[in-house]
């Protein structure tokens, strides 16, 4: 948890009301020009607020003002669209530019979707903040299941194998950017399942299968890998560190969030109704069981109903939900419709960071807002060396974002170099 500090603010008196009574349901062309640029920084601000406000236990007002201004279903559809010209115009830029001189532009959009769920995340957590989605909460469902599936492949395809520094020295620049595509998918992977499943959890059965695929993510534990060496690295706020003694003991604050969500998807009461437990499922489900020990139950007592379920489970014959399409998905679809190419090229010129005075002073601006005061002490409860993962009191002169303890420095950035050198 965050130190309360009152002098530690992302947003300027009056400036929290202004943002999100601007706040507009976006649309793909405008990605990547001067005023989707502004919208992007307000949001990166509105994000930090709201999780420095979550963290600290003060009054939540960017929840309540995104809530009582109706502002939250523009996230849902801004996280869609970001979806949506990630298959559709990002792999047509790559052809008419497959190695460009600099990602910065590309990575921006990308690390928009990671801010938008990460808001989400925070504000839905409440059952307010859930209710008021009702209307967009089964888009919501099609983007999460899309992402949780995203995950599971990447997984599979060996994603948590840590990458080298000398791998990194010899990536061409769409590797880079494939590199970066998969890391900021991976920040948003488990953001808004908890606070969702809660108040949907009748939708999320047939279509889906929810219980299964978080059971999968509880098997694999993708918030944890090891190191070449044979450390114990993991994942928390955007970046892998060194696990602690204390990282060790307590559960991974998904993990967490992943158990709450399983038990209240199988512990619901009208699941017979809309859940076939199969002899698969239930092996799958079986199989959990061990891994709740008497640890985890201290930390999350709830779970003991969890185990208990586990034990007693038997196939049982029930019924099934009727579907629903994905509507914000489909709508962003036909506004790309042949379009795409045309789209991708207009961007292009968004993206390119030509060392002219209004790309240095965009780079200037994103910069600022990734790595303010204010983010930099919401990353895990302060600063980490980015090399060791002991807290660290000294920054990188150069890229201004990494951390180091000691003397011995070892450049490496979250942020493509070109950036620092415009």
């Amino acid at each position: 948890m965050v130190e309360k500090d009152p002098q530690l603010q992302a947003l300027e008196p009056g400036e929290l009301e202004l943002f999100v009574q601007s706040m507009e349901r976006g649309c793909i062309e405008s990605i990547g020009n001067q005023s989707w640029v502004d919208w992007h920084i307000r949001l990166q601000k509105l994000n930090q607020q709201a999780v420095l406000e979550a963290s600290s236990m003060q009054e939540e007002l960017t929840k309540e003002t995104l809530i009582s201004f109706g502002k939250l279903p523009i996230l849902v559809y801004e996280a869609i669209c970001i979806q949506v010209w990630k298959t559709k115009i990002y792999p047509q830029i790559l052809k008419l530019d497959p190695a460009p001189a600099n990602t910065f532009g590309i990575y921006m959009v990308l690390y928009h979707e990671a801010a938008t769920v990460g808001l989400l995340e925070t504000v839905l957590f409440h059952e307010d903040g859930a209710q008021c989605v009702s209307d967009v909460v089964i888009d919501l469902l099609h983007y999460t299941v899309d992402q949780l599936t995203a995950l599971i492949t990447l997984i599979n395809n060996g994603y948590l194998k840590p990458v080298s520094a000398k791998e990194m020295e010899c990536e061409t620049a769409a590797d880079e950017l494939e590199r970066q595509k998969r890391d900021l998918h991976y920040l948003a992977e488990h953001m808004e399942i908890a606070g969702v499943g809660a108040c949907i959890a009748t939708n999320l059965y047939k279509t889906y299968d929810i219980p299964s695929i978080i059971s999968h993510l509880l098997t694999m534990e993708p918030w944890r890998r090891i190191t070449d060496s044979g450390n114990m690295e993991i994942f928390n706020f955007g970046r892998w560190v060194k696990a602690t003694t204390e990282d060790l003991s307590m559960l991974h604050r998904t993990e967490a969030q992943l158990w709450l969500c399983l038990r209240q998807l199988l512990l619901e009461p009208r699941l017979q109704h809309h859940y076939n437990i199969d002899e698969c499922r239930r092996s799958t489900f079986c199989a959990l069981q061990a891994k709740i020990s008497d640890s985890m139950l201290d930390q999350i007592p709830p779970l003991g109903e969890l185990k208990m379920f586990l034990c007693r489970l038997a196939v049982g014959d029930y019924s099934s939900l009727h579907n629903r399409t994905n509507g914000i998905k489909e709508s962003y679809l036909k506004e790309v419709h042949k379009r795409t190419k045309t789209l991708a090229k207009s961007q292009l010129e968004c993206f390119k960071m030509d060392g002219s005075e209004e790309s240095k002073n965009m780079a200037k601006r994103l910069l600022e807002s990734y790595a303010s005061d204010t983010a930099l002490a919401l990353d895990s409860g302060g600063a980490k060396c980015a090399k060791c993962g002991d807290k660290a009191s000294k920054k990188c002169s150069r890229c201004k974002t990494e951390w180091y303890c000691g003397s011995t420095r070892r450049f490496v950035t979250n942020f493509p170099n070109y950036v620092f050198n415009l």
